[in-house]
């Protein structure tokens, strides 16, 4: 494309009328031909160089040593992979990530529930908890079952359980 050696060219941005003024000093463009990187012998201690072995995925030896030197790259190859592997794999990857956040939002769905249900439980007992020492202090006053079952919303039944208790 370039007609340069280097497999690798950078450039700058500058105004058209005046070249010698630089619009930008940080931003560079750089330009990477893969046919001329091919022809040279890849440094794989070069990070640049394991990454340009990756993009081009021609030299698999060069990819493999690569991966070993840079984890980064590694872990950019296990992803690839999972996102480029054929039709079946990745409905069966899709399918367990989908298991996975079903499962967690049923748990935290049925912890919420759980928590409900305990609290008005709780609720229920206290309350229940709270008349039955009401009826007991109304049998101790010698109040009637009436009234006692009236004020308390006990039953005959449980009032007379309580008789045994006074």
């Amino acid at each position: 494309m370039l007609k340069v050696q280097d497999y690798i060219s950078e450039t700058e941005i500058v105004l058209k009328k005046h070249k010698e003024y630089e619009i930008m000093k940080h931003p560079k463009w750089y330009f990477i031909e893969l046919p001329k990187f091919r022809k040279k012998k890849p440094d794989v201690e070069n990070r640049l160089e394991q990454w340009l072995l990756f993009i081009d995925d021609c030299n698999k030896e060069g990819i493999e040593m690569a991966e070993n030197k840079n984890q980064t790259l590694k872990e950019a190859r296990g992803v690839m992979n999972y996102l480029t592997g054929d039709a079946e794999v990745r409905r069966l990857a899709e399918l367990r990530e989908r298991w996975a956040y079903d499962r967690a939002r049923d748990l935290k769905l049925a912890d919420q529930k759980g928590i409900k249900k305990g609290e008005k439980r709780g609720k229920k007992e206290g309350i229940k908890e709270a008349q039955l020492e009401i009826a007991k202090k109304l049998l101790k006053m010698g109040k009637d079952m009436d009234e006692i079952m009236l004020i308390t919303s006990l039953s005959v039944k449980e009032i007379n359980n309580l008789k045994c208790f006074i």
